[in-house]
């Protein structure tokens, strides 16, 4: 069967502000490419349509998504958008259903996930998908091929008699089973990190792992599934190479939720790495309570040359609210213990959470300045339905219905306000945190200090840009 797989075209200035343009990363689409992987084994063809990154770099638009859908025909055709692609998920849907009557599409993402009576509001779309849906695809798609009903299968959402029903998929548990990801369907050449998320280049992302098991309030995990799996350490190496060998890969993004989360295979994949001496540089996300000096140095040895923490609020009581599970003094000692390491810190800070004051806001900024990170990433606290913040936005204050506007980047709207912060004040902060923490003469200095190659005055260089431009 002839299956397309598309995100909906989104250029990047409608996610960040047009002056953090450069600083917006352009990925490859990990989730879709696993899905593609999974169709090839079973001999389909496929093709993957990524909008944002080719709407970023090609001036890709829906013209051209037209053209492709006459050319190649599909049998099916899945739609993989987040919340804020909404709009942009409709309008693929209809050019489908207008030059292909008989295509099946199917809808995916965290919306649909959250909310399975959204497939109501998409007249275009056949059915849709919950969760993971790497076995889902191929088991509808051999339905279909025997003639069989889909209804009823795991992992899909579909209407009976304008009622929406779904069952959730099969879990993966051994995620070894699932083929690397289908990057020979992908342009690699136009996919870019942000600044601060590369030293040399070309680089790309992996995930390792799925799932988390802890509970933050702002997190869409329990949407799609909190049960942690993980690669094997050899499967995450051979994944490495394979990356350096066939793409000349040089950077590799984690993209797992917590890598550290389980010590022993952080450190079978780290001595992997030594042990096949793979040139390799890297930087993934963890939590601070989850790493001692064994591993920061190991990880460091290995290429590990920056770690992201979710450090979210200066705030104690925020801290508690949003369910972090951390103290402000385990966050100091998380971050102390990776720059004693010679690891670089970047930290993920969040601002516009309901009941949040806006002195509350500036204790998290100051408290990323004290931190001293090396990178300071905030971001507006967005209340993607399906959460437990959901829930409690809606009883304290106001969320916005354009979706376009929740994408954590503050663009031009926010996603929600409250009676403590308005939306002029939550832009107004988000500014001041950038501008705050990056225009200080310490940082500055140690800017120059860190530069070792063009490259750097590149990354550099892009970053600035972002910053005044706010």
């Amino acid at each position: 069967m002839k299956v397309m797989l598309i995100v909906p075209p989104y250029p990047k200035d409608k996610i960040f502000r047009k002056s953090m343009k450069s600083l917006g990363a352009v990925l490859p689409p990990l989730g879709i490419a696993y899905i593609a992987a999974m169709l090839e084994k079973y001999s389909h063809e496929v093709k993957i349509i990524d909008g944002p990154a080719m709407a970023t770099v090609l001036e890709y638009g829906f013209e051209e998504l037209e053209k492709d859908i006459k050319e190649f025909s599909p049998d099916l055709t899945g739609i993989s958008a987040s919340t804020s692609q909404m709009g942009h998920a409709k309008k693929t849907l209809k050019i489908i259903k207008e030059n292909n009557p008989n295509c099946i599409t199917v809808l995916g993402g965290a919306l649909i996930s959250a909310d399975t009576n959204a497939l109501l509001h998409f007249n275009d779309a056949d059915y849709g998908v919950y969760g993971e849906a790497d076995l889902t695809f191929p088991e509808i798609i051999k339905k279909i091929e025997n003639k069989e009903k889909i209804e009823g299968s795991e992992g899909l959402i579909w209407r009976e008699n304008n009622i929406v029903n779904f069952l959730k998929p099969k879990v993966i548990m051994n995620l070894d089973d699932i083929p690397m990801p289908a990057r020979h369907l992908l342009n690699m050449k136009i996919y870019r990190p942000s600044p601060a998320n590369y030293r040399r280049l070309p680089a790309t992302t992996m995930m390792t792992s799925r799932g988390c098991p802890y509970k933050c309030i702002f997190c869409s995990k329990p949407t799609i599934g909190t049960a942690f799996r993980a690669h094997s350490a050899k499967r995450v190496v051979d994944e490495i190479e394979h990356l350096v060998n066939e793409y000349g890969i040089k950077d590799i993004q984690m993209f797992d939720d917590t890598f550290t989360l389980l010590p022993e295979r952080t450190k079978e994949i780290c001595k992997g790495i030594i042990e096949r001496k793979l040139d390799i540089g890297w930087n993934c996300m963890t939590r601070v309570d989850r790493i001692d000096k064994e591993i920061t140095e190991l990880m460091k040895k290995a290429g590990c040359y920056e770690m992201g923490f979710g450090i979210e609020s200066g705030s104690e009581r925020m801290l508690k609210f949003i369910k972090k599970g951390v103290t402000k003094q385990q966050i100091r000692n998380g971050v102390k213990l990776a720059k004693n390491s010679g690891i670089h810190v970047r930290g993920f800070f969040m601002m516009g959470f309901p009941t949040e004051t806006k002195k509350e806001v500036l204790e998290t900024i100051e408290f990323a300045k004290e931190l001293d990170v090396d990178v300071a990433q905030f971001m507006v606290s967005t209340p993607f339905p399906g959460t437990e913040l959901w829930e409690i936005a809606k009883m304290s204050g106001e969320i916005n219905e354009d979706w376009s506007s929740f994408t954590f980047y503050a663009p031009d709207e926010v996603p929600f306000t409250s009676k403590l912060l308005s939306k002029n004040d939550i832009l107004d902060l988000y500014k001041k945190a950038y501008k705050s923490f990056y225009l200080r003469p310490k940082f500055i200095l140690r800017q120059f200090l860190y530069i070792r190659s063009f490259t750097d005055i590149e990354r550099q260089w892009n970053a600035a840009k972002g910053i005044l431009g706010l």
